[in-house]
């Protein structure tokens, strides 16, 4: 890669690229040069390595612990709304936030708020309008209002954060309008396949090793068309959305199961350490999360009691949702995609892999699971959130209290005061 210089103030030294990293130099007051590495170079598509906003604060970081300079005060250099996410996510990892957490931080500043106008400007430059005009051109491109609104709230630690440094007084978010529950035809309403669509999810998808038949074939390609590929994912990948359906684990908790969390007396799955891009996290999304069992049914338990003596990785240690061929963490995204495509050749409306959670908590609710171990379950933080599967829940009193409420006082009262009016109407005539 070909050196690039970035120009920066007089003094403050410089940044260059070289080898796919970017490196910084500068002369401290004591007039030596120095020429430090500061990280990788992220590439387009990449989630790993520094943009270059990114290398600019670390280099700043890295001058400062070098030189012992003070810390940037108001008037200084002020950073950009970009840049306080950046130090909000820093201080969210030392609290100990969630890995899931972080991720999605990332995923919001990255994707969202550093390439907006916002993120582009100083927090004492962004007006609540701006926040507005924001939110406007994320529902343009689609964002459902729940996801509208994670990011608004991110955004607003964020300015609270600058609002603590001084680098602003307001915070533009604060009376900025929300997008509604329901916007552009979405619903919060729960989306969940019932038994029967999950068992024609589990049927579509092959049991065997089979060549896959491409989606589309490239126009204008000379020659034969080349072999569909193998489908390696098909055993496993409907074993992964079985057990799904029928526990109500989430993804990462799914790909990161071993064999070891199977306790096969007691008829449970033990959740310990979810999955986070084929890495195992040493965090769940809440500390219930990663210390709770879920029950198996029968079923379920002969279905990987049988995969078990199926699959080439079977120790204690090893992923008992294993990628076939290499052993390791199945990739995430890749078994959403392919769970919306088996939904779709099985004919049944396509929802979100991670709505297969709903599945199991109809069900169990429509069972008559109290609440309280239905959260355990399902390893909600707060019951508020378990709560939305309360009408799902049958009562036996219901109908009786509803026939008690509407009762006739005495039997015929209805019918008298009928033909009360009848005979009135027939005087009056």
């Amino acid at each position: 890669m070909s050196s690039k210089k970035q120009k920066r103030n007089y003094g403050t030294g410089q940044i260059h690229e070289k080898s796919g990293s970017y490196y910084g130099r500068w002369r401290t007051p004591d007039g030596r040069m120095l020429n430090r590495k500061i990280g990788k170079i992220r590439l387009a598509g990449e989630r790993e390595g520094l943009t270059g906003t990114q290398a600019e604060r670390e280099f700043r970081k890295m001058r400062e612990a070098e030189e012992g300079a003070p810390r940037a005060q108001p008037g200084d250099e002020i950073p950009t709304v970009a840049d306080v996410s950046g130090l909000l996510r820093q201080r969210l990892e030392i609290r100990g936030a969630s890995d899931s957490y972080q991720e999605g931080c990332e995923c919001m500043e990255r994707l969202h708020i550093a390439p907006s106008r916002v993120g582009k400007s100083r927090p004492a430059d962004v007006s609540t309008a701006d926040v507005e005009s924001l939110a406007r051109a994320l529902l343009k491109k689609n964002l459902a209002s729940k996801s509208v609104r994670n990011i608004l709230s991110y955004l607003y630690s964020v300015f609270e954060l600058a609002i603590k440094e001084k680098w602003t007084r307001e915070n533009p978010v604060r009376g900025a309008e929300k997008p509604g529950s329901l916007n552009k035809g979405t619903s919060d309403d729960l989306e969940f396949l019932s038994v029967s669509e999950l068992e024609a999810v589990f049927r579509a998808i092959p049991d065997e090793t089979v060549k896959r038949e491409p989606k589309a074939t490239r126009k204008g390609r000379r020659g034969p068309a080349p072999p569909p590929p193998r489908d390696v994912y098909g055993p496993v990948l409907r074993r992964v959305i079985l057990t799904a359906g029928m526990t109500g684990l989430r993804r990462g908790e799914l790909l990161g199961l071993r064999w070891r969390d199977v306790d096969w007396v007691a008829q449970r799955i033990r959740v310990r350490k979810p999955d986070r891009r084929g890495v195992q996290s040493t965090r769940g999304k809440s500390e219930l999360s990663t210390k709770r069992s879920v029950p198996m049914a029968t079923r379920l338990a002969q279905v990987l009691d049988l995969w078990s003596k199926r699959t080439a990785y079977k120790g204690d240690d090893d992923l008992v949702f294993a990628h076939p061929s290499t052993g390791k963490a199945l990739d995430g995204p890749k078994v959403s995609r392919r769970f919306k495509e088996a939904c779709e050749d099985a004919k049944v409306h396509v929802i979100k892999f991670h709505n297969l959670r709903h599945t199991f908590g109809t069900r169990m609710a429509a069972s008559n699971v109290p609440m309280r171990m239905l959260q355990e379950f399902m390893g909600h933080a707060d019951s508020k959130t378990t709560q939305i599967y309360v009408h799902y829940a049958p009562s036996e009193h219901e109908v009786e209290m509803v026939d008690a409420a509407f009762a006739e006082e005495e039997p015929g009262v209805a019918d008298k005061a009928e033909q009360a009016q009848q005979e009135e109407g027939s005087v009056e005539g």
